[in-house]
């Protein structure tokens, strides 16, 4: 499977979609920067993700120049790649023109390119801190093992810009995560959350096993506390061996 990720700077797509690239480490993933600021950090990540990488060299907070070559360059990398998912920014909701520029300018090429012909999906990312304005249908739930190695490749990124970007600021943007893991409920601690240009239906339910969270984990104790017992009153070790019928 192809997943091709458009991103308007090197680190913008780190934040977006990084465990969902870590997760899919096994598929070719390819990385089109649109401008090609930090280009040596992106080769090394690109390389940690074991995917390729390359630049459209528009300039820095001002890829709104060079809309036109970007949107024509995307278009020709669709035609010859056909990827399976295409990944992008948002063409709104960001107030960071070069990223809106970029999430427009795919969406053109989209069309030029004749990308769901080919059974595509587009799928757009928020960009931490700058996109605002962002409803997603649907989301990727991660472990946090895969969560602290999104913050190490974002710390990749931002070599030699500790002074802006210390370490702190990095997994805080990293951690804007969790506002999407509060869209799928406990107990997830971090996802990443994508706005379906068409959406990704399920072919079928899911079952139980891969639904997120524990149904049955508190079920007979929710029914104690209907019943009006005080878990929190029992030893240690009536509470380990569970409940009985005739709980006091």
């Amino acid at each position: 499977m192809e997943i091709l990720v458009v991103t308007p700077h090197t680190d913008d797509f780190i934040y977006g979609l990084g465990g969902t690239l870590i997760t899919h480490a096994d598929d070719d993933i390819h990385l089109v920067a649109v401008s090609s600021i930090q280009q040596t950090a992106a080769r090394d990540v690109a390389a940690a993700l074991g995917a390729t990488i390359e630049f459209l060299d528009a300039p820095y907070h001002r890829i709104s120049d060079h809309a036109q070559r970007v949107k024509e360059s995307l278009a020709d990398i669709l035609r010859d790649r056909r990827p399976a998912y295409v990944f992008g920014p948002p063409a709104a909701g960001d107030w960071t023109a070069d990223h809106t520029t970029t999430g427009r300018a795919l969406l053109d090429a989209v069309d030029l390119a004749g990308t769901f012909a080919h059974r595509s999906r587009v799928l757009r990312y928020p960009i931490a801190s700058t996109t605002l304005e962002f409803r997603p249908n649907l989301w990727i739930d991660l472990p946090v093992e895969v969560v602290a190695r999104k913050v190490e490749l974002a710390a990749v990124m931002t070599r030699g810009l500790e002074d802006e970007w210390p370490r702190d600021l990095v997994e805080w943007e990293v951690g804007q995560g969790l506002r999407y893991a509060l869209d799928i409920g406990w107990p997830s601690r971090h996802a990443e959350a994508f706005d379906a240009v068409f959406a990704v239906p399920f072919r079928r339910l899911p079952p139980r096993e891969d639904l997120p969270g524990e149904p049955e984990r508190l079920g007979g104790k929710v029914e104690a506390l209907v019943r009006g017992i005080d878990l929190s009153a029992r030893p240690p070790a009536s509470r380990a061996a569970g409940l009985s019928d005739d709980a006091p």
